[in-house]
């Protein structure tokens, strides 16, 4: 049976569907956990449990509000983990999207105080940069990276593809009328795509606007070299130097979440190795399924080992 004295590689979550009442069960666990919404609030000026409790939910979904409220819950539901399992072995991690910030905050690789500072201007820029450059997001299955690439390629319709979820699942992101032509395309190829509840195209050229502002911000904040290999979005390669780590975080405003590949450099590791998924609720661990020969045996959810 797999647990946490075998190896791990822990998985961080990023924006989903929140829910009124999100991590209320967890967020005074303890005294660091307390700390830990206390420093988000207290940054950011938002009373965060409140949000998270009682919404109201067209808050609660808004970027500005939802990256802050998820990295919570990951650093929290991460702490508790720590705290339970003190000889813990992680051997790499991956945050998708706004979870690639848990992900190095995990590694070492920066302070509680820099992670929410760089979240809240990191959510307010996309959010300001999504009023001037309107987009949204469409969820497909059934399709790789390269088919979608070409067929977005042939069909000359600025279009990006934001997330390379799996070898089964991808993620586009552009203008509502660029989505809008391009639909006629998925049908002919069968595709049925899902519009996500999002306000902005993330992870496309439409964020371009935001890329030197982060450049300039991330140059004020202080990182250290990771202490476990961070699987970063855009090259799907680890780092343990601070000043490419930022121009990765930069560039991920523009460029696709490859998560595919991640995986598949976690996945050719020892098969001992298991991955801990920490996420609100569970769905980092299903996205590995689509990979060929994945024992879903391998992955754990932080809420079953830690029983809450």
């Amino acid at each position: 049976m797999n647990t946490l004295s075998q190896p791990v590689v822990a998985l961080f979550s990023g924006q989903g569907n929140p829910v009124i009442g999100m991590g209320s069960d967890v967020w005074d666990k303890s005294v660091a956990t307390k700390n830990i919404w206390d420093c988000a609030s207290d940054i950011s000026g938002m009373d965060l449990r409140r949000l998270c409790q009682k919404g109201p939910m067209n808050r609660l979904v808004q970027t500005t509000v939802q990256q802050l409220a998820v990295t919570a819950i990951n650093v929290t539901l991460y702490t508790l983990c720590r705290e339970r399992y003190e000889n813990m072995q992680i051997v790499g991690s991956c945050g998708h999207s706004v979870g690639e910030y848990s992900a190095l905050y995990a590694a070492g690789a920066i302070s509680l105080e820099t992670l929410f500072r760089t979240i809240h201007f990191r959510a307010s820029t996309m959010h300001e940069v999504s009023t001037k450059h309107k987009g949204s997001m469409l969820a497909l299955k059934g399709v790789n990276y390269a088919t979608l690439s070409e067929m977005i390629a042939s069909s000359g319709i600025e279009l990006d593809i934001s997330c390379d979820n799996t070898p089964n699942q991808q993620v586009i992101g552009g203008a509502p009328s660029a989505l809008s032509e391009f639909a006629r395309t998925l049908a002919d190829n069968g595709l049925d795509p899902v519009k996500l509840g999002v306000s902005g195209a993330w992870h496309t050229r439409l964020m371009a606007d935001g890329v030197q502002l982060m450049r300039d911000f991330l140059a004020t904040q202080e990182f250290h070299p990771a202490q476990h290999d961070v699987l970063m979005n855009v090259t799907a390669q680890a780092t343990s130097d601070p000043a490419q780590i930022k121009e990765n975080l930069s560039l991920h405003l523009t460029h696709s979440v490859k998560w595919t590949d991640s995986m598949k450099h976690f996945l050719s590791g020892p098969v001992e190795t298991v991955f801990l998924e920490i996420s609100n609720k569970a769905y980092l661990g299903q996205m590995l399924n689509d990979f060929a020969g994945f024992d879903p045996e391998r992955v754990l959810h932080c809420r079953k080992v830690l029983a809450i």
